[in-house]
């Protein structure tokens, strides 16, 4: 069980940097502060660097990964305002991908953009791991590695990535203690806080089993029995649709899964002959992608 995998993403595509020596993650990483004006602020060219270190050259499982296994990432951050030279306002979109197995193809797993970031960074800082103190900084880049493993994880083994799910909630948990912005606002689905506290809520066990089923049971096995992969893909579909019913409404954490995944599906359904049937559902609980899905019965 384990990948392999490179992902391009947001605003353009990013080229993967070589690997460098690494634990579990392979993260290519761009900061961008072309929107802040004046030299003061060329310090931030280093921030690139040192956030690539910060998520590749520390461990954050205990698991032992081969070279090939470590999983491929971005972040891509963009600094929107600095208020003095210190205090910053910033959109980050983070992703991650992995391998379809039989194939030379590769899925993406999970994309977010998140805009409600505010930190404090000072020239010279120093990025230091610390799971029982909250900072707006730092401890966002962290919330979003231990999400990747967590994803990662699931789409390998049935809800196998509830461990690194849990920390995420625990650095959820110390933003939450502070008020810290971004986190939590009540009525807003699509904040960080929303997001995991969806992953661990048991009403969606069934998202989190389909992670697995999708990635597992109809990506990785469509090479060597299409048909009974469609079958499984369909299972899928009508289990989220449930959900979509249950909730009525989408929620941030299928929504995630549908922006990564509505034009892959479409692809894979194209031939499938109950194509139909899939279609009426996948419009009814995702149909801002309906173009996409259409498609399918064209």
């Amino acid at each position: 069980m384990r990948r392999l995998s490179v992902f391009l993403f947001i605003l353009g595509a990013f080229a993967f940097a070589p690997r460098a020596d690494a634990q579990q993650l392979n993260c290519n990483v761009t900061v961008d502060y072309r929107a802040l004006t004046g030299n003061e602020f060329q310090f931030l060219g280093e921030l690139q660097e040192e956030i690539r270190r910060y998520l590749n050259d520390r461990s954050w499982s205990d698991d032992v990964f081969q070279d090939r296994e470590r999983i491929d990432c971005s972040f891509a951050i963009v600094f929107t305002f600095a208020e003095g030279l210190s205090r910053f306002q910033a959109q980050i979109v983070v992703g991650a991908s992995r391998p379809i197995y039989g194939t030379g193809e590769r899925t993406n797993v999970f994309l977010v953009q998140d805009d409600n970031w505010t930190f404090e960074y000072g020239q010279g800082r120093n990025l230091v791991f610390n799971p029982n103190s909250f900072d707006a900084f730092i401890s966002v880049i962290d919330f979003y590695a231990f999400l990747i493993l967590g994803y990662d994880y699931d789409t390998f083994d049935e809800m196998g990535g509830q461990r690194f799910f849990e920390q995420a909630r625990s650095i959820f948990e110390l933003g939450r203690g502070v008020n810290a912005e971004g986190w939590f606002l009540v009525g807003d689905e699509r904040t960080r806080g929303a997001l995991i506290t969806q992953l661990l809520d048991p009403r969606f066990e069934p998202f989190r089993r389909s992670l697995f089923q999708y990635h597992y049971g109809v990506l990785d096995h469509f090479a060597a029995d299409h048909e009974q992969a469609w079958e499984d893909a369909m299972a899928v579909i009508r289990t989220l649709n449930e959900m979509y019913q249950e909730f009525n409404t989408r929620r941030f954490a299928t929504d995630i899964f549908f922006s990564a995944k509505h034009t892959e599906i479409a692809a894979l359904l194209a031939d499938y002959p109950n194509r139909a049937d899939a279609y009426e559902l996948l419009i009814e609980m995702d149909s801002p992608h309906q173009t996409t899905y259409d498609s399918i019965v064209q």
